[in-house]
């Protein structure tokens, strides 16, 4: 399944009782090997959900992100971030900015979910705490705040 099929399947309409969140990934400019290393298998492993991919052509980027309940970010993009952050979408990403702080269920902290490395399991991994936030509605919302309290 190439990034291009994926980037054109259409999103699952939104309801108040939408149990599957939609992930939607932002692969920027990342090289060809690490995605077909990385990138391929992420998305293969995450085929269960509705899923979204772009690239580096940001133009229908508000929509695709105001659809999303869950932002993979593997370029390290501000701009996009922020976007995210006010639309209350919930970010996967690496640690590229001292505003991002990995979520603690513990402590009841953090505004996004973090990986260290472009890996496909670290990135998963971090995918899969991020879904299994989800599954908490008054955990969820907190995260959300968090992350509209910084864009």
């Amino acid at each position: 399944m190439t990034l291009s099929v994926i980037a054109k399947k259409a999103h699952i309409k939104s309801s108040k009782k939408k149990t599957v969140p939609a992930v939607f990934i932002v692969t920027g400019k990342i090289a060809d090997d690490i995605n077909k290393k990385h990138i391929q298998p992420l998305l293969e492993g995450l085929s269960h959900l509705d899923v979204d991919v772009i690239g580096d052509d940001y133009r229908d980027i508000n929509k695709a992100i105001s659809d999303s309940d869950i932002i993979v970010l593997l370029d390290k993009n501000e701009e996009i971030l922020k976007l995210a952050w006010s639309q209350g979408v919930v970010p996967v990403t690496q640690a590229f900015n001292r505003d991002i702080q990995d979520y603690n269920p513990n402590t009841e902290s953090g505004n996004a979910f973090i990986y260290k490395n472009v890996d496909k399991w670290e990135i998963f991994a971090a995918v899969v705490r991020a879904l299994e936030t989800h599954k908490f509605p008054y955990d969820w919302k907190f995260i959300k705040r968090s992350c509209m309290k910084l864009a």
